[in-house]
C-alpha cells in the first residue's frame, strides 16, 4: 500500500507543478510506458485520474451548476465561475487522459492479451476505465478523437469524432470488457484502487457506465429504452454503496485529497469552525436544500467564521454565480467534504437508483419510480454518515442521526401522481447528490436542466457554459482539430 500511496504523491506533485511548454497531447505520449506489467501501470493511471478529477474538474464543475462558488480572494477560482477557462488548465486534462493515462490503458490491454496464459480480466479492468475516461472526454469537449485514438503511430494526427459516435463506442467498448470478465479468476489486485481486484466490482461499474451513456443517449435517441430496461431488470449494477466506483485518497498529508492540499498549501481553511475560505456554497443548490431542510447540509456547509471565534450566521447562505465575494454570512463549503480522504468517486449507487427512478416515471411506472427514488435518497444519506464529523460551526458530529434520515424522507413525496411531479423530485435529488463530481455534475444538469439556473454575474457568456475550449497544444499538433464553437454552444447530446 505505502507503493501506491506514493504514487499519488507523485502524480499530484505533477500536476503541481508541470510548465507550460510541458503539455503533452494526444498525438505525442513522452510520459507514456512503452513496455511494463500492468500490474504496475494501473495504479499510477488511477492515482492520476484522482488527482485530475480532484483539482482540475471539479472545483470548475461545481461552480457552472451554482453547486460552490469561489471567494473574491481566489482569482483562480473567480475565473472558471463566470465561465473563463484557462485551455492550459484544461490541456492538462485532455494531455493526461490521452497521452498519459489513456496510452497506458492502451499498453495494459495490449499486454493482458498478448501474453500466456491471457489475463483477460486485466484487460476488462482497463477497458472499463478506458470507457470512463472517454465518456468524460467527450463531455467536456464533444467531438474528440477515438476511433483513431489508441494508436498514435498509425495516426499522428487522429480525426474527431461526433459525440453520438463516441458514446456508441463506450457502449461498444464497456460490453467487450463485460464479455472478458471472469469472475474469481486473477485480477489486477494489490494495484486496484477502486475493487482491490474483486471482478464482481468491475462488473457492476461497467453496467452501471453503460446505463449512464444510455440515459445521455436516450436524450436523442428514444430506440435505447429497451437496452435501459434490460440492465435495470438483469444485468449487476452499482446499487449499493459497497460497490460504488471511488478512487481513494488517504489520511495524511502526503496522499491527500488535492483540493485538501490546496487549502492547506494557501491557507485556505478558516482556522475556526469547520469551513475554508477559499470555497463558499453556491447559492441555488443551498436554496433548494435549505426550502427540503436536508440533513445533508450539515455534511456540505459550515456556517460562515472570518474572525476566528464568531459565526457570523447560524444559517446555511449561498453566494450567487458569479458575484466576487468575500466575508458576511456566506457559508463555507465544509471540512467535512474538503478532507484528506475525500474519495474521488466516479459512479455512485445513488447515481444509478435515480436513473432508475427517472427512467420508471418516464415510462410510466410511477410505483417503482418512487421506490427508486427513495432507495437513492437513503444511499446517498448512509454514504455521508461516516463522514459527517464536523458540525456547522464549532464542535463535532457522529454521522447524521437515523432519526434525521427517517425524517427527511418522510417528508419526501409519499407518492408519484404524475409524470411531472416525479421528475422534478428525481431530478432535485441528483442535483444534490452529484455536487462533488464533475464532469458528471455539470453534465447532468446539461441533460436534464434541472434546476433553473441563471447566468453568472460578470460571465463573459450569454448562458451557461457548456463545453471547454480545445487546448492550444491539440490545436498546434493536430490539424483536424475542430474550431471552437462559442462556449454557450449546447452539445449533441442536450434536449
Amino acid at each position: 500500500m505505502k507503493l501506491f500511496k506514493s504514487i499519488i504523491l507523485i502524480t499530484a506533485l505533477s500536476f503541481a507543478f508541470v510548465s507550460c511548454d510541458d503539455w503533452l497531447d494526444v498525438n505525442t505520449d513522452p510520459n507514456a510506458a512503452t513496455e511494463v506489467s500492468p500490474d504496475l501501470l494501473f495504479p499510477t493511471v488511477l492515482a492520476n485520474v484522482a488527482a485530475n478529477r480532484a483539482i482540475e474538474i471539479q472545483p470548475s464543475g461545481s461552480f457552472f451548476i451554482n453547486a460552490w462558488a469561489p471567494n473574491g480572494s481566489t482569482g483562480v477560482f473567480i475565473n472558471p465561475d463566470r465561465y473563463i477557462i484557462s485551455p492550459f488548465s484544461t490541456g492538462n486534462t485532455w494531455s493526461n487522459w490521452y497521452g498519459v493515462s489513456g496510452r497506458n490503458l492502451t499498453l495494459m490491454i495490449d499486454a493482458a492479451e498478448n501474453i500466456e496464459p491471457i489475463r483477460p480480466n486485466v484487460a476488462a479492468q482497463a477497458k472499463i476505465l478506458r470507457a470512463y475516461l472517454f465518456w468524460s472526454i467527450t463531455m467536456m469537449w464533444e467531438q474528440v478523437p477515438f476511433s483513431e485514438a489508441s494508436d498514435p503511430d498509425q495516426f499522428p494526427e487522429p480525426a474527431f469524432d461526433d459525440q453520438e459516435t463516441v458514446l456508441w463506442g463506450v457502449i461498444d467498448m464497456l460490453d467487450e470488457a463485460i464479455n472478458q470478465i471472469q469472475l474469481g479468476e486473477p485480477a489486477v489486485d494489490e494495484g486496484d484502487l477502486v475493487y482491490d481486484g474483486d471482478m464482481l466490482g468491475w462488473l457492476k461499474f461497467a453496467n452501471s457506465l453503460k446505463l449512464r451513456t444510455y440515459m445521455f443517449l436516450r436524450n436523442q435517441d428514444a430506440s435505447v429504452d429497451s437496452e435501459i430496461a434490460d440492465l435495470l431488470n438483469n444485468a449487476e449494477l452499482i446499487r449499493d454503496n459497497d460497490y460504488e466506483a471511488a478512487i481513494p485518497f488517504f489520511d495524511s498529508n502526503d496522499n491527500a485529497n488535492n483540493v485538501w492540499v490546496l487549502n492547506n498549501l494557501f491557507g485556505g481553511f478558516s482556522g475556526a469552525g469547520n469551513g475554508n475560505i477559499f470555497i463558499f456554497a453556491g447559492e441555488t443548490l443551498v436554496d433548494i436544500m435549505n426550502e427540503l431542510e436536508d440533513p445533508r447540509r450539515n455534511t456540505y456547509f459550515s456556517y460562515a467564521v472570518y474572525d476566528g471565534s464568531t459565526i457570523e450566521a447560524e444559517e446555511f447562505i449561498g453566494q450567487t454565480a458569479g458575484v466576487s465575494g468575500w466575508g458576511g454570512t456566506t457559508s463555507m463549503v465544509s471540512q467535512n467534504i474538503i478532507r484528506r480522504t475525500w474519495p474521488s468517486r466516479m459512479l455512485t449507487a445513488s447515481e444509478v437508483l435515480f436513473y432508475e427512478a427517472e427512467f420508471l416515471a418516464s415510462t410510466g411506472d410511477l410505483g417503482g419510480a418512487h421506490q427508486a427514488y427513495i432507495d437513492g435518497v437513503r444511499a446517498s444519506l448512509d454514504f455521508l454518515d461516516p463522514f459527517t464529523t464536523n458540525a456547522p460551526g464549532f464542535g463535532s458530529l457522529n454521522g447524521i442521526p437515523e432519526a434525521e434520515k427517517t425524517a427527511y424522507i418522510e417528508s419526501l413525496p409519499s407518492s408519484f401522481s404524475n409524470q411531472t411531479e416525479a421528475l422534478e423530485a428525481i431530478h432535485t435529488q441528483q442535483y444534490i447528490e452529484v455536487l462533488d463530481r464533475a464532469p458528471e455534475n455539470w453534465s447532468h444538469w446539461r441533460r436534464v436542466k434541472f434546476p433553473e439556473l441563471s447566468v453568472a454575474e460578470n460571465a463573459n457568456l450569454g448562458d451557461i457554459i457548456r463545453r471547454f475550449p480545445y487546448p492550444p497544444s491539440e490545436i498546434a499538433a493536430n490539424p483536424n482539430t475542430p474550431q471552437d464553437p462559442p462556449l454557450d454552444t449546447p452539445m449533441w447530446f442536450e434536449n
